[in-house]
């Protein structure tokens, strides 16, 4: 078994370095991958779970890389030293999880590690924390596999960068640049799915559901305008 299409673009997404350190290693696939193909010289593969690190360690042996890819077992950065990777990849987590993790390693943000993640959840408010904390997204991939949309980034320290808007924080700025087709899939069937739910909410007078229909006017209008960007700016069709 390798490594899923979405964890392949997680491993395309980091940059050759000395060392790189994989946050929730599951079976240590994005290590090897990162090694084998020599992107990456040493890998430290990291889980809190005894479990699945077991297994990577297993595959690490079989693949004889014990000399490149060192398991530990960590909740979160806390069996990384500071300054000991130049990258660091937190895949597959809730968004939530994934700020919680930072968080805690704040020690680990010297102003030199990349960040490449993937949040499974709240992307808009990993986006907003990775500003919080001095890193600029600088690129961002989309892929939808297994019938999931999934968002991968990588953040690199900068303290000189534009302002983001609403839209670009709940879409990503590089994937409407980019005019990502699979972005722009995933806008139209939010819209359909955001516009049905308004609907049915439409004519019910509870507070709770007014408050939850000026939530949905707010999001349906983030939507159009990030559609507006592909339709109006670039005469986006779909194929």
């Amino acid at each position: 078994m390798g490594l899923s299409f979405r964890m392949q673009q997680v491993a395309a997404m980091v940059e050759p370095c000395r060392t790189a350190a994989d946050v929730g290693c599951d079976h240590g696939y994005v290590a090897m991958e990162l090694v084998e193909k020599g992107i990456v010289r040493q890998m430290i593969a990291m889980d809190v779970r005894k479990g699945p690190l077991a297994r990577a360690e297993e595959n690490v042996r079989q693949r004889q890389l014990q000399a490149r890819i060192a398991c530990r077992l960590s909740d979160g950065l806390e069996a990384l030293s500071p300054g000991e990777a130049d990258s660091i990849i937190i895949a597959g987590l809730g968004g939530p999880l994934m700020i919680h993790i930072l968080e805690r390693g704040s020690n680990h943000r010297l102003g030199t590690e990349a960040l490449v993640l993937q949040p499974q959840s709240d992307i808009p408010a990993v986006r907003r924390y990775l500003h919080r904390i001095g890193y600029e997204i600088v690129k961002e991939s989309m892929v939808f596999e297994d019938e999931k949309y999934y968002v991968i980034m990588k953040g690199k320290p900068q303290t000189d960068r534009l302002a983001w808007n609403a839209v670009e924080y709940q879409y990503g700025r590089d994937l409407l640049r980019q005019r990502s087709p699979i972005l722009y899939q995933y806008l139209k069937k939010e819209y359909q799915q955001l516009a049905g739910l308004h609907t049915r909410l439409e004519g019910m007078e509870t507070a709770k559901a007014l408050q939850r229909l000026r939530e949905l006017d707010q999001q349906l209008s983030w939507n159009q305008e990030a559609q507006n960007y592909y339709e109006a700016e670039n005469n986006y069709t779909m194929a």
